[in-house]
């Protein structure tokens, strides 16, 4: 027995040394994934090594990151074996971490989308989510109708050229909108029948954008009198299409609407909606469908600078015919209303305001009360845009200011700024690509919003240049956390 404990010590002082000239490299725990970027459990005072030396990158994620050991020695470059699961050498996540440790979390991303020929404005320019992206339309020239598809990430996949009925001089308005057979254009051109009129015509799409049906589309509406410029929007159903236009008629001037089916056959209408002989003028009308049926419809009497303007609001049958609700809003001169939302929402800028003001009105109809959401930069004037998403409204606007004018040579060209968020908390975010001001054009002041995937929000708007002479379509990614 004595000889045997001798024995069983002796073993074990000998294996409890091992070599005295080379370490064994450290046990991997067991279960973990080095792929994953699970970092490997060496260098640590239990493992009989030395440590490893800090890595490159210490910000966000990468802070405290020692190298990682990896088949037998450590990491010369760290790479996410080091960092942790979290890394990665190019940000992609919104997850509200530092994930490329740069010092900046969630970076918005920019990109140049395309090309727009020709600068639209506000009327000539719209969005729409389809399957597996978006549609972006717009007008180049006097009559040609482009349609970009656009995948989930905002970058360009096609561009469709739309037919237009022949003559328009020139196309005054264009909008999209979904129907029950899919994405669908309604579009405004002047025309010569003999006498001049504006017509509004409507055109069904598939959900790749390329036109469906008969050249030029459905006449829905013709008024004798240019410029009309026309909104649309959706029954609940799909089935039916609100139209709506502001005529001028002597001293008067009025907004009319009517119903129509999606072959463009009269529904209802044309009723005369709204009609005022005050001096100013009347912005182009928005029209809403209601979840629960009927439409919204929305007139902002613009009295001129420094004189307040006023936003009346009327709820309609669903057939235009009856007004069932209605408000009346006093707001602040050239407020560039628009509504949105099931329980619909009232979005204005307040810019009589030093600075600026963005305001929301929640439930509009059921006595809500302006709220402010943003104040803009001191001495620049926002054009926003907005959205209801899954996590709620989503506001984004261009903060512009007229710049001297002899920076440029046309005048149309004399306008920057920068891009901004509604963030968390009502907290505004700056997104724009960089330190300088970005060149903008008189007729950019339009924002285009949509919810993206995996929390990212997206904006479409225009920058220009005058030389060389550019209008170019942006996109900007920015994280919605």
């Amino acid at each position: 027995m004595h000889s045997r404990m001798k024995s069983w010590v002796l073993a074990l002082l000998l294996v409890g040394c091992g070599s005295s000239t080379s370490p064994s490299p450290p046990d991997r725990d067991a279960g973990t994934q080095v792929d994953s970027g699970v970092t490997d459990d060496a260098g640590t005072p239990d493992s009989g090594v030395a440590e490893g030396l800090p890595c490159e990158k210490a910000q966000g994620v990468c802070a405290g990151a020692k190298r990682a050991w990896v088949d037998g020695a450590y990491e010369p470059v760290c790479t996410a074996r080091s960092y942790g699961a979290d890394y990665e050498a190019t940000e992609t996540l919104c997850d509200g971490l530092d994930n490329d440790c740069d010092g900046v979390t969630d970076p918005a991303t920019w990109a140049e989308v395309d090309s727009l020929g020709t600068p639209p404005h506000e009327g000539l320019v719209d969005s729409l989510p389809v399957s597996g992206g978006f549609l972006m339309v717009s007008v180049a020239g006097l009559d040609t109708i482009q349609v970009r598809r656009l995948d989930e990430s905002l970058a360009l996949q096609a561009t469709t050229q739309v037919p237009v009925a022949p003559g328009p001089d020139p196309i005054i308005s264009v909008r999209l909108v979904r129907t029950s057979r899919g994405p669908a254009l309604v579009y405004v051109g002047r025309y010569v029948t003999p006498s001049i009129v504006s017509q509004g015509r409507l055109v069904h799409l598939d959900e790749q954008g390329n036109p469906v049906g008969p050249p030029g589309g459905a006449v829905i509406f013709e008024q004798p009198q240019v410029p009309v410029s026309a909104r649309v929007a959706a029954s609940p159903d799909g089935q039916q299409l609100a139209v709506v236009w502001n005529v001028g008629t002597g001293d008067a001037r009025e907004t009319q609407g009517r119903v129509v089916d999606l072959d463009g056959r009269v529904v209802s209408g044309p009723w005369v909606l709204f009609q005022t002989k005050e001096q100013g003028s009347l912005s182009s009308p928005t029209v809403l469908g209601l979840k629960d049926g009927g439409f919204l419809v929305m007139v902002v009497e613009d009295h001129g600078i420094d004189n307040p303007s006023r936003i009346q609001l009327m709820r309609y049958d669903d057939s235009l015919s009856v007004m069932t609700e209605s408000r009346v809003l006093d707001v602040g001169y050239s407020p560039t209303a628009m509504l949105l939302g099931d329980e619909p929402s009232l979005l204005y800028r307040e810019t009589s305001a030093r600075p600026s003001q963005l305001k929301q009105v929640r439930s509009v109809l059921k006595g809500g009360v302006p709220e402010t959401l943003a104040s803009t930069t001191e001495g620049e004037t926002p054009w926003f845009g907005a959205t209801m998403t899954s996590r709620g409204l989503q506001m984004a606007w261009l903060s512009m200011h007229y710049v001297s004018p002899q920076k440029t040579e046309d005048p149309l060209f004399n306008y920057e700024g920068r891009f901004w968020s509604l963030g968390p908390g009502g907290i505004a975010k700056d997104r724009s690509p960089g330190p300088e001001l970005m060149p903008l054009h008189r007729h950019g002041q339009w924002v285009r919003m949509h919810e993206l995937p995996g929390h990212w929000m997206g904006a479409l708007l225009m920058t220009a240049t005058e030389k060389p002479q550019a209008y170019t379509l942006q996109s900007v990614r920015y994280c919605a956390q």
